[in-house]
């Protein structure tokens, strides 16, 4: 980290490569390629290595598998490459093949680079699903995260998911816990959420909203605005900007195991107060959890939360309503039913058209059996039902990633499962491993799992961060922990998109 932004400055170069070498003669559409091997003008000069111009044609190169098919010797620098490189390959040749483009760019007869693990950052601890997030920024992304305890820490990652820097955010004064980190972004840039408890001098519960730049370092105080501050022991907050970045709605619930209010205010990019907190929606008699807001296409807002009867595992009614830009209702209500610990969430499907924007849709994954099943709920105010999108091994979390990209609606998720003997005397917390699996557009299924082993994880982070990155690739960021040694790793997943 440089010393002119404490928290977090990180600076990306990208540099160019191109070849500063040609041949002494000149030539036509050098190092291109029709069709997978056949070839056009390759890296040979006018009527060299033809019938009639009395020079002999190249001889076949090395690699004969993918792009290189058919390749013969181009006619560089007045003679034919004694080895072959792109110039007789082609402008789709890779020596260590990095495209996914479903070509066999290093010809040795495996389409696109296989799946590729790296141990992103060593972690103090393994945080939940709500102290984790991260979130694309310039040049790369942002990943925060909480200790549990007392302290904020930024994580900088360039486009390939490598760790770049790392800061703390100083607290003052200490709170006894952070209880929820988020990223989101507004039309000022990257802003971090986050709600911490203070014991002093009555148990309370603030919740800030702190603006970032690109690197993740804060821009003005490192607490940011306080848009709360109630005598809650607990809270639990979730934020989402308006398509065009100019308004964030907040929601939150408190009361950890028997909330029966949930409430939502609205604030600017700069966290001035829009639309001042009140009451969205209230039970007498069922639990409320989870509140979640989702930005709409007409500027307004969906929300969601789960409904329980308190101490129960009955199934679960999630309640939805519209409201619009300052949190008024729009519209009638919808109550569906899902499995108890389904944690469905929302995001939008893919615009129909080109600058168009997606319609609302629920996810949820069925948490218990041998096969338990990813679902989706469509057309959320038009009588849209349940379809299954593909089942899954057995497991006992039901937390998953997903994101809306530009080939459509990618998965990922954790079957976790207790150990069956694990080792005595150890932390029962750390007696569990998992797989990580993905579901691509197609509904393709893949084992994204390193090996044969399952991977050894802690019982609270079963999470996936899930993003698209250049190139066609996606990426994934998780959490593995052992209990001998203690070890906390952030880990991260490139593969081609399907």
């Amino acid at each position: 980290m440089q010393s002119r932004m404490k928290p977090l400055v990180v600076a990306l170069w990208l540099v160019g490569c191109g070849s500063s070498t040609s041949p002494s003669e000149p030539e036509r559409d050098a190092g291109t390629q029709v069709d997978a091997g056949t070839r056009s003008d390759a890296g040979v000069t006018d009527d060299a290595g033809t019938p009639d111009s009395g020079i002999a044609e190249g001889l076949p190169c090395e690699k004969t598998q993918g792009v290189c098919a058919g390749a013969k010797r181009a006619w560089v620098d007045g003679a034919y490459e004694p080895v072959c490189t792109a110039r007789s390959y082609g402008a789709d040749y890779e020596a260590s093949e990095t495209r996914c483009d479903n070509l066999d760019n290093d010809c040795d007869g495996v389409t696109d680079p296989p799946p590729s693990w790296a141990d992103a950052a060593t972690m103090q601890w393994a945080p939940n699903e709500k102290w984790a997030d991260s979130m694309p920024v310039e040049g790369g992304f942002l990943f925060v995260s909480s200790d549990g305890l007392a302290a904020i820490q930024l994580l900088r990652f360039d486009a390939s998911l490598t760790l770049k820097g790392s800061a703390t955010l100083p607290l003052s004064p200490t709170p006894i816990r952070v209880t929820g980190a988020q990223l989101v972004r507004t039309s000022r840039g990257p802003a971090l959420f986050y709600a911490v408890v203070y014991s002093e001098p009555d148990s309370h519960t603030q919740v800030h909203f702190l603006q970032l730049d690109e690197q993740g370092a804060p821009i003005g105080a490192p607490e940011g605005v306080v848009l709360l501050d109630e005598k809650y022991s607990w809270a639990s907050v979730h934020a989402a900007p308006s398509l065009d970045g100019e308004r964030i709605a907040v929601v939150w619930t408190w009361e950890l195991g028997g909330a029966r209010e949930v409430q939502g205010m609205t604030v600017d990019p700069a966290g001035q107060v829009l639309a001042s907190s009140r009451v969205l929606h209230a039970s007498d008699a069922l639990a409320l959890s989870d509140a979640e807001v989702l930005a709409l296409g007409d500027g307004g807002f969906l929300v969601k939360v789960n409904e329980n009867k308190a101490g129960s595992f009955d199934d679960t009614r999630v309640w939805l309503q519209r409201f619009d830009r300052d949190l008024n209702l729009v519209g009638q209500e919808r109550v569906l039913t899902v499995k108890y610990a389904s944690l469905p969430r929302m995001m939008l499907t893919a615009p129909v058209e080109e600058g168009g924007t997606g319609e609302p849709t629920l996810l949820y994954r069925e948490p218990n059996g041998f096969t338990p099943r990813f679902l989706q709920i469509r057309s959320l105010f038009n009588e849209g039902t349940a379809e299954v999108l593909t089942a899954t091994k057995q497991s006992q979390t039901s937390l998953f990633g997903a994101t809306m990209t530009s080939r459509g609606l990618q998965l990922a998720w954790i079957s976790m499962l207790f150990v069956a003997n694990p080792p005595p005397g150890g932390n029962s917390s750390f007696a569990v491993e998992g797989r990580l699996w993905g579901r691509s557009p197609s509904g393709a299924v893949s084992d994204w799992t390193p090996g044969t082993a399952s991977m050894p994880m802690h019982v609270a982070s079963s999470w996936v961060r899930l993003h698209e990155l250049p190139g066609h690739q996606m990426g994934a960021l998780m959490m593995t922990a052992t209990d001998t040694p203690r070890t906390y790793t952030l880990r991260s997943l490139r593969y081609c998109a399907q």
